[in-house]
This record gives C-alpha cells, sequence and structure tokens, in this order.
C-alpha cells in the first residue's frame, strides 16, 4: 500500500449488530453514544452501506468507536433526506456534526447604488432572512472571509473595481487600475451601464433566485418500490410542511419554522429546477393544505 494511505478497516463483530437491522433504502441515520447523546446525524440513498462507509474509515475511527446505537427514519427518496437531515443537524447539534451545529450569523451581500451611479455591494450579518426581502439579495456568504475572497475573485474575472467593492480604501484610482485590470470606475472613467451589466453577471450563480410560482407548491416523492411516499409543502423557498402518507392517511412529518433558510433553499432550487423533477411539483391551494393538515392530525 501505498506510503501515507491508512488500510479501511473490517466490520467486526461488535459492529455487524449495529448495521445488520438498517435498512438500504433512502432516509437518515442517527448515531448515538453509550449514554444516549448524539454523536451524529448523516442521511443517504442507501442508509446501510453508508453506515457501513463510516465504520471501514480509518479517518472516522474515533467517532465509530463511540456509538453504542444506531436509529433511522426512512424517507420515500433523496429530497426526503436532505430536508430531514437539515432540520435534525440544526434542531439537535449532534456532537459530530461540527460544522453544521455551529450557529453563525449568515452574511447577505445587498446591491447599493453609489452617488455616481456604479453598484456595488453592502455586506450584513443576520439570524435569519424574511422569505418576503429575498429578491434584492445579492449573495449570501457563510463568512466575512468567505465574501472578501469572492469579491476579490470576481474583481479580476470580471474586472470589477476593487475600490468600488470595498476591498481597497481609496480615493484615487485603484491599484488594479494601474495593472490594468480595472477600466477606472474608481474615478468614473468607465460608463457606469457597462459596469453595472459586468456587476450583475458577475454575482449569477451566488444571487437567490426568485420564486417560480404564484404561490405554494406541494412536490411529491415517491419510493423506487411505490411503497412509500412523502408530500413536501413549499411556498416561497420555506417548507411549511411534510407529510408521509402509508396505510391510505397522511402523518405530519416535518412543520417547518416558516421562514427562509438558506440550506433548504440550496436543496429545493436544486430540485424545482431540475427539469426531470417537474412532473413531480404541482400548485397548491390553501383548502388543499388545510385538509392535508386535517387528514394528518386527525391520523
Amino acid at each position: 500500500m501505498p506510503s501515507g494511505r491508512r488500510a479501511p478497516r473490517k466490520i467486526t463483530q461488535n459492529n455487524k449488530h449495529l448495521i445488520h437491522p438498517l435498512p438500504d433504502s433512502p432516509g437518515v441515520y442517527l448515531f448515538f453514544g453509550a449514554a444516549g447523546e448524539l454523536l451524529y446525524v448523516g442521511k443517504s440513498k442507501t442508509i446501510r452501506s453508508r453506515v457501513r462507509a463510516h465504520f471501514t474509515s480509518p479517518d472516522e475511527r474515533r467517532m465509530c468507536s463511540l456509538v453504542a446505537a444506531i436509529e433511522f427514519r426512512r424517507t420515500a427518496g433523496e429530497l426526503g433526506a436532505l430536508l430531514l437531515e437539515s432540520q435534525l443537524i440544526k434542531e439537535l447539534k449532534p456532537l459530530w456534526n461540527v460544522r453544521q451545529r455551529q450557529k453563525r450569523r449568515i452574511i447577505v451581500g445587498r446591491t447599493i447604488l453609489t452617488a455616481t451611479g456604479y453598484e456595488t455591494i453592502r455586506l450584513e450579518a443576520v439570524d435569519r432572512i424574511d422569505p418576503s426581502d429575498t429578491h434584492p439579495i445579492l449573495a449570501i456568504f457563510k463568512t466575512r472571509r468567505q465574501a472578501a475572497e469572492h469579491l476579490a475573485i470576481i474583481a479580476k474575472t470580471h474586472r470589477l473595481c476593487p475600490g468600488l467593492l470595498g476591498l481597497e480604501r481609496t480615493e484615487r484610482f485603484c491599484f488594479s487600475y494601474h495593472l490594468h485590470q480595472c477600466d477606472g470606475a474608481c474615478m468614473g472613467l468607465e460608463e457606469s451601464s457597462l459596469y453595472n451589466a459586468r456587476f450583475d453577471r458577475a454575482f449569477e450563480e451566488r444571487r437567490i433566485r426568485a420564486w417560480p410560482f404564484e404561490g405554494a407548491v406541494i412536490i411529491e416523492e415517491q419510493s423506487e418500490d411505490d411503497l412509500e411516499r412523502e408530500v413536501f409543502v413549499v411556498d416561497r423557498w420555506c417548507l411549511l410542511y411534510s407529510f408521509t402518507y402509508a396505510e391510505d392517511r397522511y402523518k405530519l412529518g416535518v412543520q417547518g419554522l416558516h421562514r427562509f433558510d438558506y440550506d433548504s433553499y440550496r436543496i429545493l432550487a436544486g430540485y424545482i429546477f431540475d427539469r426531470s423533477r417537474a412532473s413531480t411539483i404541482r400548485s397548491a391551494t390553501r383548502a388543499e393544505i388545510d385538509t392535508l393538515l386535517k387528514s394528518a392530525r386527525a391520523a
């Protein structure tokens, strides 16, 4: 074996009894320690295979040595697994989901216009975003450092002025102008309409996309064996409810926070703008949502 690489671990007899009962179907799995503490939450399209991979990974030896019990929650498909994992990590704060469990204020970038007519970005740290306030948002970042790094990249790739972007403090030409990487917007030499068009293109990938429906929608996801079905009610990128359907009745699965969540937005946008999923999405009336809730609460 090449130097520096550790051999995969083998599944021990002690671990087999934890892994064997798990299904090879979509869902979320939870690792618990000996005292019942929640160690880790993960998701997969094939739970058993993914958990087995944890236990055979040399890099996860320490965490897996603490696992005394494993629970799982089936979902009809990958969308349900992604949304449920995101919610459980935020609510339960598992010890080993280090990156996800750290509660941080997100950095929101909004477009502002300078006195000379050039578009630029204003960064602000917020705890949450109102769903009706997503349209004017230019970009979202996890940290100010990530924002600064992104601004530095687009300044070069789109010939934007570092001075206007707040990367330099100067009342004269920015340093990039002298390197012929800025067309002089910092001193009003470039036509503002040309600069602003490049500015808008630079943020296309990070911009929150407008909600493409007139109101709420229902997304239906069905398992490959057609035995399980899950229904998601979504409005303006907010997951309002999810329902599981089995034995001719609905059961309330997830009750969302009715507010914009960036992680959920990325999951839902990836699904909704996938044209192959169009047949699983339809408009939802208030009456239909109320009927679903009434049916689930009566179960």
